[in-house]
C-alpha cells in the first residue's frame, strides 16, 4: 500500500476525499478513527459473545475454517451500537450512497492462525445490475487488531468495481494488494470492488475484524435486522440506530406501515408527511 491511499480521521473534509478516493480505485483507507482502548473493549467483547454464544468455526470454505463470525451483531452489546452510528463514518457512507441509506449487516470476522484466503468477490453480487453501476451498498471493514498480510488482512484489486465481472479471472489476481492497517483504521469499499480475506499464515496471531454494511435506502439489507431484533430491544437504541435498522422511511414512502411511520411501531409518535402529500401541495 501507498502513503497516497491513506487517509486520516482528523483530516479536513475527510468524507469527500473518501467519496472522491472510493469513486476513482474502489477503497479508502482512514486511519485513527477508533483509539487503542476502544479496540481492546472491542476485542474483549468479541470475545465474550464467541464465549456465551459458543460461535464455531466456519463449516466451509468461503467462511472460513479458521474464522469465527458473529452475526446481528449490533444487537450484543451496546459497544458494538456505537460503532455502527461513529459520525465520521456515516458521513463518508453518505458522500457514497447519498442520503436515506440503512444498515445492511454487522458482523464480526475473527480470522485464526492456518486460516486460507477467501475468494475475492463483491460484495453486491446479488444486485442483477449490469456492471459497473452506481454503488448500492457500502462495505466497511474495522480492524480491531492490526491488519497485515501475514495474519489476514482484507485483500482487494484497485479499480475492479468498475470491470463487468463479478469475480476476477486468474490472471487479474495478480493485482492483488493486501489492506494492510493499524488498528483502530476503517476500509471503506464500494460493495462491487473484488475483495476476500486473505490467509493468516502466523503461528497464533488473531486477526479481529468488523464488517459493517450498508445500503442505500431502496436496497433490500443483508441481514433482517427488523426482524432479528426484538422490538424492546431497538426502543432503547439512540434514533439514528432505529433509522439506520429499518424504523425509517426513505423519500417519505418507502418502508411506511399502513401510511404511518415505522417508529410508531416503537411507540414513538411521528406524523410522517408523505409524498402523496406533497404532491398534492405542489400540483393544488
Amino acid at each position: 500500500m501507498i502513503g497516497s491511499d491513506r487517509l486520516h480521521a482528523k483530516d479536513a473534509d475527510i468524507a469527500k476525499a473518501v467519496a472522491v478516493q472510493v469513486e476513482k480505485s474502489g477503497y479508502a483507507i482512514v486511519e485513527g478513527v477508533l483509539d487503542p482502548s476502544t479496540c481492546t473493549l472491542l476485542v474483549e467483547e468479541v470475545d465474550r459473545v464467541e464465549r456465551d454464544l459458543k460461535i464455531e468455526l466456519g463449516k466451509n470454505d468461503f467462511e472460513g475454517f479458521q474464522t469465527r463470525r458473529i452475526f446481528n451483531l449490533v444487537s450484543r452489546g451496546p459497544r458494538f451500537r456505537s460503532v455502527v452510528i461513529n459520525a465520521l463514518v456515516l458521513d463518508c457512507v453518505e458522500g457514497i450512497l447519498g442520503e436515506g441509506f440503512l444498515l445492511s449487516g454487522t458482523t464480526s470476522m475473527h480470522i485464526g492462525p492456518g486460516e486460507t484466503s477467501q475468494l475475492l468477490h463483491s460484495d453486491d453480487g446479488m444486485v442483477d445490475l449490469p456492471r459497473p453501476h452506481p454503488p448500492t451498498m457500502v462495505t466497511t471493514m474495522w480492524a480491531l487488531s492490526d491488519f497485515y498480510e501475514e495474519n489476514g488482512a482484507t485483500r482487494f484489486i484497485p479499480g475492479s468495481h468498475l470491470r463487468p465481472a463479478i469475480v476476477p479471472t486468474p490472471e487479474e489476481e495478480a493485482e492483488i494488494l493486501p489492506a494492510e492497517m493499524p488498528a483502530g483504521s476503517v476500509l471503506i469499499l464500494n460493495a462491487s470492488l473484488w475483495h476476500g480475506g486473505g490467509p493468516n499464515t502466523t503461528a497464533e496471531d488473531q486477526r479481529y475484524g468488523l464488517s459493517i454494511q450498508f445500503v442505500a435506502g431502496w436496497c433490500r439489507q443483508q441481514q433482517n435486522l427488523m426482524l432479528g431484533t426484538p422490538r424492546e430491544v431497538v426502543s432503547s437504541y439512540p434514533r439514528k440506530l432505529q433509522e439506520l435498522i429499518g424504523y425509517s422511511m426513505y423519500r417519505n414512502v418507502m418502508g411506511h406501515v399502513d401510511r404511518e411511520h415505522p417508529l410508531t411501531l416503537l411507540g414513538e409518535e411521528v406524523d410522517p408527511e408523505m409524498v402523496w402529500d406533497k404532491l398534492k401541495k405542489k400540483d393544488g
